[in-house]
């Protein structure tokens, strides 16, 4: 386990495939950015990336419609901003926390927030969907 972020097209991260990611859009953003590349060893759809980071391999993996990591530091959490936009997604967070600006992960603007908006647990996500077919 761990803190993790992922790359989503929906609300919930739990969610994302209901809107995904193909695997075949996460390996062609691979083939054609440099700084990425994947690492067989640990899965058809795990990438490392090069940049500048504190990890001595920060990485990216894809699975079930995300793109997801553990434990990001700021460098590889703005690259993950990069392909968010040239994926049209969003990088949240395992509470569904979204993450827009490269300030957000020291500093997440939600954090101060006088929203109320609903949060939407998972349990309470897999009430509605099993209430459809009832």
């Amino acid at each position: 386990m761990g803190w993790e972020l992922h790359l989503i097209r929906t609300e919930n991260w739990f969610d994302s495939a209901s809107n995904p990611i193909s695997s075949e859009e996460w390996l062609q953003l691979v083939d054609d950015d440099n700084e990425l590349s994947i690492d067989r060893k640990n899965g058809e759809f795990f990438a490392i990336w090069s940049g500048q980071s504190e990890h001595d391999e920060p990485w990216l993996d894809w699975n079930d419609g995300r793109i997801s990591t553990k434990h990001p530091d700021e460098a590889i959490y703005c690259k993950m901003l990069q392909i968010a936009d040239k994926l049209n997604a969003v990088v949240v967070d395992e509470d569904d926390h979204k993450y827009l600006l490269p300030s957000d992960l020291m500093n997440p603007s939600w954090a101060n927030s006088s929203s109320t908006g609903k949060k939407t647990s998972l349990l309470g996500w897999l009430t509605s969907k099993l209430k459809k077919y009832l």
